[in-house]
């Protein structure tokens, strides 16, 4: 009778470590998942960013070409002078 009482003992407290094991999986889990929400939002802002300086870079760009045309256009028309 003993004998059945240790081994009963014995499975509830693997069982015990166990659930502990999994308790503390699940809580990993839990901040690894709150880690990665606030990765995200961080890397989302930075590329907010990054889209707005490469508008910003397609507008200076599309100055630099409208002027640069200009000035083509001026060469050309002095030199058929």
């Amino acid at each position: 009778m003993s004998k059945v009482k240790s081994e009963k003992d014995e499975l509830e407290a693997i069982i015990t470590q166990i659930n502990e094991l999994l308790n503390e999986i699940k809580n990993e889990q839990k901040n690894m998942q709150k880690t990665i929400e606030n990765n995200h939002k961080v890397n989302m802002q930075k590329f907010s960013k990054l889209l707005e300086y490469n508008k910003i870079a397609d507008m200076t760009n599309t100055v630099f070409e409208k002027r640069i045309a200009r000035i083509e256009n001026l060469l050309c028309d002095a030199l058929k002078k």
